[in-house]
């Protein structure tokens, strides 16, 4: 496909003429847009399909990020193309992506140090510090916690705007879905089961008569071990490079989401944002299917 520009946010048409004329002058770049949405919808976005080449994409990328943040519209920049009717590999880290918390924080609060943790936790989705060692220090402070509290932890758990829509639709094309989490498998496996995801890689907890050790089993799914499994699930699958999806937020997705043909930064931190490809602040999890190209209507027709 030519290079596409999404736009989603509260947009008009005096929003769109001033933005074309900015493509024209500063890239010598002209584009046919449409909208993807209804004229009814809260939040509008327009796909804006570029009919010449742009001599150098890094810095039109920078500046549609500073635009971004600027206006508060997602300026969304796509070089790749992918199908959705064709099928393909989709994979998704699980905390603050498909779920609106980070499980080992609300572990934390049960355990009554959830701002000790919480910070940490913050640090390293910034980049600021190691997943790896971050992890392993923070699980060690849960020693002696009744596994008990983990159904309660789950159950408050609020998930992602639009994470069922987006997962239907996926499933209506025969997607293969995957949540490659640096979380838990106990809640990670319950997200799966909610939404007929195909399969689940996160981290084990090691509970001994019903608390929590502190440690885990397995390998830790950090940055690197997430790239990995995105390449093995996609050779497992016989999927092209070209038909995978990753989707985050921390610090620990940019690897993946960067591997990815389209890698979505979801109301991702500052350093995520300007170093994933797509970084996408003002819809859920269902506008992913936006940057696949659906339009509203088409969406609401693989939903029925």
């Amino acid at each position: 496909m030519s290079a596409r520009i999404t736009l989603i946010g509260n947009l008009n048409a005096e929003f769109l003429e001033e933005f074309t004329q900015w493509l024209a002058s500063n890239h010598s770049v002209s584009g046919e847009s449409r909208y993807l949405t209804s004229a009814a919808a809260d939040v509008a976005v327009v796909e804006l399909v570029l009919t010449s080449d742009v001599a150098d994409l890094k810095p039109l990328q920078k500046q549609l990020l500073e635009r971004s943040d600027a206006t508060g519209v997602d300026h969304i920049l796509q070089t790749h193309s992918v199908d959705i009717r064709r099928g393909g590999v989709a994979v998704f880290d699980m905390d603050s992506t498909l779920i609106k918390a980070e499980v080992m924080d609300e572990l934390a609060v049960e355990a009554g140090i959830g701002e000790q943790i919480s910070q940490v936790t913050a640090s390293a989705m910034r980049g600021e510090i190691d997943f790896v060692e971050s992890f392993v220090q923070r699980l060690a402070l849960l020693e002696g916690l009744s596994s008990e509290v983990m159904d309660g932890v789950y159950e408050r758990i609020v998930h992602m705007d639009g994470i069922a829509n987006l997962m239907k639709v996926l499933n209506h094309f025969g997607w293969h879905t995957a949540i490659l989490s640096g979380g838990f498998t106990y809640f990670a496996d319950r997200v799966k089961a909610a939404y007929d995801m195909s399969e689940v890689h996160a981290n084990v907890l090691e509970i001994v008569d019903d608390k929590l050790t502190g440690k885990h089993l397995g390998p830790i799914v950090d940055g690197e071990r997430k790239k990995y499994l995105l390449s093995e699930i996609a050779a497992q699958q016989g999927t092209d490079w070209s038909q995978t999806i990753a989707c985050g937020d921390g610090a620990n997705d940019l690897l993946m989401l960067n591997h990815a043909a389209l890698g979505v930064a979801l109301h991702a931190k500052p350093l995520v944002r300007q170093q994933a490809p797509c970084p996408m602040n003002n819809m859920g999890l269902d506008g992913i299917l936006y940057l696949l190209g659906m339009t509203a209507d088409e969406i609401n027709a693989a939903l029925r």
